[in-house]
């Protein structure tokens, strides 16, 4: 295992601890094992610092869902924090969206899994066997299912990819993502797929795109499709040069899209969590184009579009609020 491995894992055994002891705040047991845990090494004492941290330094982010800070219940400066359920389960930025982002299949499961994955910051252009290519933008994987006689499949498992396909009409060149599968007419196209949508666009060329509920389409040049929870379909068009353009150039090209969407679009590229502390601000537009290659920069740019402040809560998680 790694080192990030190994931080990842105590992270997220860190993030654990937290939730049990606040459910648990008077078993003398449970205080004792984690005692032990705490003193196993340096490594659990930082995971441990970084993430009971959330909570003290996230306070006053959130004028109204404050916390209350008690006496100290054991020589570890863990403290019993009377945190309301509606609290740690209900807003969009406090210890549970924190704990929940430990909880998050790990990369180096993909890793053992695909058979092409990246990680935090990472990516990866893939040449394939019959000549196409794929670029994999940062925390994406694939799987290649090539036959020898007919298809040849690419199954997106998740991320972000782009194709630039090697035309054969007696080889269909198939991507599949979420609930959508999208056959390539000869074209360079991205496909984007996360637990909330499956989206895709066409640099050049055309592509053919099915999915459940009777969707069946053709896409060409500058045509985008995206498929949300429930069924819902929007298609929209876009300068085509512009798809893609994290892998052909290393931008994000951002136009009329909601503040949320171009922060979910950029964290992948930041080594670290990021987390956005209000939900009117989540839903405010940003048009613009950012360097992939300086996340933070790029993040501080659209962050003062509206009016907000990037806020460094350890030196891998910020948090955007007013």
């Amino acid at each position: 295992m790694s080192s990030d491995e190994t931080y990842e894992h105590t992270s997220l055994e860190a993030a654990r601890w937290l939730v049990s002891l606040e459910e648990s705040p008077d078993d003398q047991k449970l205080k004792d094992e984690f005692e032990r845990w705490l003193s196993e090494g340096p490594t659990h004492r930082e995971a441990w610092a970084a993430t009971s941290g959330i909570y003290d330094l996230m306070g006053p982010l959130f004028a109204k869902e404050r916390y209350s800070s008690g006496t100290q219940s054991c020589k570890s400066g863990w403290r019993h924090r009377s945190v309301s359920k509606r609290i740690l389960y209900g807003v969009p930025i406090t210890l549970a969206a924190a704990v929940a982002s430990f909880m998050l299949v790990p990369d180096y499961y993909y890793r053992l899994t695909a058979d092409y994955s990246t990680g935090k910051a990472q990516q990866m252009t893939v040449k394939l066997a019959d000549g196409s290519e794929v670029s994999l933008a940062p925390k994406s994987a694939i799987d290649v299912v090539f036959r020898r006689e007919g298809g040849r499949e690419i199954h997106l498992l998740r991320g972000e990819g782009f194709f630039k396909v090697s035309h054969n009409p007696g080889r269909p060149f198939r991507v599949t993502a979420g609930k959508i599968s999208v056959t390539d007419i000869g074209t360079e196209f991205d496909v984007r797929v996360s637990q909330k949508a499956s989206a895709v666009a066409v640099r050049s060329g055309e592509v053919h795109v099915d999915g459940d509920n009777h969707l069946s389409t053709d896409l060409h040049s500058g045509q985008r499709i995206e498929r949300r929870g429930r069924g819902i379909v929007s298609a929209s068009h876009e300068d085509a040069e512009n798809i893609g353009a994290w892998a052909t150039s290393g931008q994000l090209v951002l136009e009329d899209s909601s503040f949320g969407d171009a922060v979910t679009q950029i964290t992948p590229y930041y080594n670290g969590r990021i987390f956005v502390a209000n939900r009117h601000l989540s839903v405010g537009k940003v048009t613009g184009v950012y360097n992939l290659s300086t996340p933070e920069s790029a993040l501080k740019a659209m962050a003062d579009t509206q009016g907000a402040k990037l806020y460094h809560i350890t030196p891998w998680i910020i948090v955007v609020s007013y």
